[in-house]
């Protein structure tokens, strides 16, 4: 019997049975009795289908994994995550991932002005917003508007232009203001095909140099209690943890000597890049660790 692969990618979360792709949840219905449910109703391919029950396993899995990993090496901070809503933008989807979320305070993260507005629209209360990627004097002036709402948001800047853009957009402002992060240049680079996006030669992030002019801009506009976030990216579908291991070790000093610096409200590091999504239909070429 054709298994369809199902035992490499479908991680318990689909089975075989009698002969059919089933959904592993609830009364295991087979996906192929959905589709012909659905067309004897009257609607017409192509047909989009989401499991939220999906959404929360994964939700689970991550938070689940940092906890154990907490206790294991008697870690005394916090992890949250952000979800970054370049990948998905739909309703459908995001609604969900808020509501199943909210009891672990999972937040969202934006890279555009549209993505801004969908985090400020849907985010729950407290939870964290995040923005990256460039970011003109537009898309700055609502990360301010969504703090004056309430938001808890970091505009995090990926070159000098945007800390200046974000100075002068302070002064024309009243409080409170945003949250500022940094995105640093690491040396360190991730694995797999992306690899080369991150490293000493990516077009983002601040070198070293950079990185004490920015403390010093911050410093002159009374803005250095804002800065509360560093931030690197090696990366997407990093196949391997040694890599990982290495850039946060090298984020670590950075972040050490920060704080030696003055930067008194420093107190995280979001680790940018993606895990590995194996798409090897063959078992025994898994393409990642």
């Amino acid at each position: 019997m054709n298994n369809y692969g199902i035992d490499i990618w479908a991680n318990d979360s689909f089975i075989i049975k009698n002969g059919k792709v089933c959904v592993d949840y609830g009364k295991k219905p087979a996906i192929l009795d959905i589709v012909k449910e659905l067309r004897n109703d009257g609607y017409k391919g192509p047909l989009l289908l989401r499991f939220p029950h999906l959404i929360q396993k994964q939700i689970e899995k991550i938070y689940g994994n940092f906890s154990k990993a907490k206790k294991e090496f008697n870690y005394k901070g916090s992890f949250n995550a952000v979800y970054p809503l370049k990948v998905n933008q739909y309703p459908g989807f995001v609604k969900q991932l808020v509501k199943l979320g909210r009891h672990y305070n999972y937040g969202l993260e934006a890279g555009s002005k549209a993505e801004l507005l969908i985090a400020m629209a849907y985010n729950n209360e407290n939870a964290p917003i995040t923005v990256n990627g460039f970011k003109d004097k537009e898309l700055i002036n609502i990360g301010f508007i969504a703090r004056e709402m309430g938001h808890n948001i970091t505009l995090t800047i990926e070159g000098l232009n945007e800390l200046e853009a974000i100075i002068d957009t302070a002064k024309q402002r009243f409080k409170p203001k945003p949250n500022i992060g940094i995105r640093v240049r690491l040396h360190s680079i991730g694995s797999g095909i992306w690899a080369k996006s991150g490293g000493i030669n990516s077009k983002f992030g601040l070198t070293s140099t950079e990185l004490i002019e920015a403390i010093e801009l911050l410093k002159q506009n009374k803005l250095l209690d804002y800065f509360t976030m560093i931030h690197f990216h090696i990366g997407s579908q990093i196949s391997e943890i040694q890599p990982i291991k290495k850039a946060l070790n090298e984020a670590a000093n950075i972040y050490t000597e920060l704080k030696k610096m003055g930067a008194n409200n420093l107190k995280a590091i979001n680790l940018g890049g993606g895990l590995a999504v194996e798409y090897s239909q063959f078992k025994n070429e898994n393409r990642r660790n």
